[in-house]
């Protein structure tokens, strides 16, 4: 897809283009299981953390708007009625234009995003710094937000993803399951028993530099990578070929450089194993995280204690050679797909 062109693009205020509120004092906790979309402060599945049954006669947040997460700065236009996680802690942000529908709302949702990525955990943004906040958007004539434009733009790209995802189907209409029945346990302190907690370099510490080492912090994206920051004589770096995690927004990430990292994030020390065969564990590690949670974090000395599934070799070892070619196949087959897809 063509990268777009921004530079005739307009800079808007949050606060000037938006209504910004929050929603009511609210608990998912308390709800039981119904038909009602709850979002709260998560950074997937749209925010939605379960679907609920409204009490009462509660009213619902309305429709046609983007919810935040003031943690990292999660953006989400939400298309139903919702119930939004409010009250102290962290409660969601609403942002409301009378002008926002559907195609222009995901338009915006995707550059909201990329415009508050710089928030995190120590440092999350609320309903009076948001406000200061500005995003980039395309404009009329007369210097006002192109709703029309930024609505085209969106459903054109629904079209394209419809043809590349048909395109997909016939490039490969039967994917194959793996089969993990002759795979053996492993615990994962006993393969890897260093797991490494790695100096914390807060956001104010670093200075972003796209031409710089990465920044690994808690977040399920973009390989735990929130931006690229100069490496100093002072830091002291992470060393490449590890796998690393998050306590909290758990995700396991191969780092192919050396990095340096936010708070409570930490490193398996997986080095002297193949790219390949890494990529290969690192989504064999992922259904640990599954039973961990915000309020019960992944941390080294209880990662060491879970156990893993691995494909192993005739003497009970962990089969790396299986685990790397496999992968191999995997990136030829994803090559072809993308040849498919242009």
């Amino acid at each position: 897809m063509a990268r777009i062109n921004t530079s005739n693009w307009g800079e808007f205020e949050i606060g000037t283009l938006f209504e910004v509120s929050r929603p009511a004092t609210r608990s998912q906790a308390k709800y039981e299981d119904g038909g009602i979309p709850f979002v709260a402060s998560g950074n997937y599945n749209n925010g939605v953390v379960k679907y609920c049954k409204p009490l009462g006669d509660e009213i619902l947040d309305k429709k046609d708007c983007i919810s935040v997460s003031p943690l990292d700065g999660s953006a989400f236009y939400q298309p139903y009625d919702f119930l939004g996680r409010g009250g102290a802690g962290s409660a969601i942000l609403l942002l409301r234009n009378e002008n926002m529908k559907e195609m222009n709302g995901l338009f915006i949702s995707s550059v909201l995003r990329a415009a508050l990525t710089k928030f995190s955990y120590n440092d999350q943004i609320n309903s009076h710094s948001i406000l200061t906040q500005t995003i980039k958007l395309p404009v009329t004539c007369d210097g006002s937000p192109d709703w029309d434009c930024m609505e085209q733009y969106m459903q054109q790209i629904f079209e394209e993803s419809k043809a590349s995802l048909e395109n997909l189907g016939q490039a490969d209409s039967e994917p194959t399951r793996v089969d993990t029945e002759d795979w053996g346990n492993f615990v994962i302190g006993d393969l890897f028993p260093a797991i490494i907690k790695p100096p914390v370099y807060h956001t104010r510490e670093v200075t972003e530099d796209d031409n710089g080492i990465p920044y690994v912090v808690r977040t399920k994206f973009d390989n735990g990578i929130k931006c690229r920051v100069i490496k100093t004589e002072d830091m002291d770096p992470s060393p490449a070929g590890v796998i690393t995690f998050g306590a909290e927004n758990a995700t396991f990430f191969y780092q192919e450089e050396e990095f340096v990292s936010g708070r409570d994030i930490y490193y398996i020390d997986v080095r002297g194993i193949n790219r390949f065969a890494c990529l290969f564990l690192t989504a064999c590690l992922q259904p640990v995280a599954q039973k961990y949670s915000y309020n019960y974090g992944m941390f080294p000395d209880l990662v060491k204690q879970d156990i893993i599934k691995l494909p192993v070799t005739s003497e009970g070892a962990p089969d790396w050679n299986y685990m790397e070619n496999y992968m191999k196949q995997e990136f030829q087959t994803a090559e072809r797909h993308l040849e498919v897809l242009q």
